[in-house]
């Protein structure tokens, strides 16, 4: 915010008019933001903003700024994000239901933004936590803008739930718009973990788990043949398909061992690698990978 240190008539270069709806006639204090003049209540904003209470508390000395319309406070600020801000501060804080008010059903992500931005540069704290508790539920708030914001205003759960959601969705659903929104940092992170993650695939669909067989197998050599050769036709190929969208575990839950090769293995030795399997459970080993990367990335935005 910046006060305009030579008086003047600011009605006569700019023409400004009165907000339809925040010009109060008994407001104590006059902002001017791209044209349209805000009368507004000192004490409605200095309980709400530590920024706007110590600048009231300040003597004023002979400064007119503020006192009437040809002497307003200029604000430096969007007049879109101003007024967002003060649908905040009046309607939403004082319980108005918004929609009554203003006719809008469905709040746009940028309202959310808009206050969430000017709260912070003015220090109300009720408007970040207004700000960051809605988004999530958004239809427009897409991983690519969480990380984003994230980034901007060092929000980082917002940055664990825009990267979780895009670390297991393929690269090439990612779009150059995503990655221009979210920022080469962060698509850099997703690069490295979807590179560990497809060779922790690789691995697991070439080297097929080792046979548990029962005491009562007849040829363990044929057996492990059976599995190696069932392994790959009905899991590897599932898990390395491009277009494949089942996790590991639930892969696995596809095999019927009552059909095709699976049917010729020992059913022992078969019940005893598929157990084996499970309690060894391989297919989490990304997790790691995926909270590494999202802490490496929530501590980057952190040193901003």
């Amino acid at each position: 915010m910046e006060v305009d240190d030579q008086p003047h008539s600011v009605e006569a270069a700019t023409s400004p008019v009165h907000d339809e709806r925040y010009y109060f006639s008994d407001g104590g204090v006059i902002f001017l933001c791209e044209g349209v003049l805000y009368k507004l209540h000192k004490s409605r904003l200095a309980m709400k903003s530590d920024f706007f209470r110590a600048m009231f508390e300040m003597p004023q000395g002979g400064r007119k700024e503020g006192h009437d319309n040809e002497h307003p406070i200029i604000m430096t600020e969007n007049n879109m994000d101003f007024r967002n801000l003060l649908v905040f501060l009046y309607d939403i804080s004082l319980g108005i239901y918004f929609y009554q008010v203003h006719e809008v059903e469905n709040p746009s992500l940028q309202y959310y933004i808009s206050i969430l931005h000017l709260s912070r540069k003015y220090t109300i704290p009720s408007g970040v936590k207004y700000a960051v508790a809605n988004p999530p539920t958004h239809r427009d708030f897409t991983p690519a803008i969480q990380l984003r914001l994230a980034r901007q205003y060092s929000i980082l759960q917002w940055a664990d739930l825009g990267f979780q959601s895009l670390v297991f969705r393929r690269l090439k659903k990612i779009t150059l718009a995503d990655a221009e929104t979210m920022g080469v940092v962060a698509y850099h992170k997703l690069v490295q973990v979807h590179c560990q993650i497809q060779k922790l695939d690789l691995d697991l669909a070439f080297n097929p788990p080792t046979v548990v067989h029962s005491p009562g197998c007849l040829d363990e050599n044929v057996c492990s043949k059976l599995w190696d050769w069932a392994w790959w036709m009905g899991y590897a190929k599932q898990l390395l398909h491009p277009e494949n969208v089942k996790s590991r575990d639930r892969i696995l839950d596809t095999l019927d061992p009552s059909k095709g090769i699976l049917s010729q293995m020992d059913e022992l030795c078969l019940q005893n690698t598929l157990g084996a399997i499970r309690e060894e459970n391989p297919f989490n080993d990304d997790e790691e990978y995926v909270l590494e990367a999202s802490s490496e990335l929530k501590a980057w935005m952190e040193g901003l």
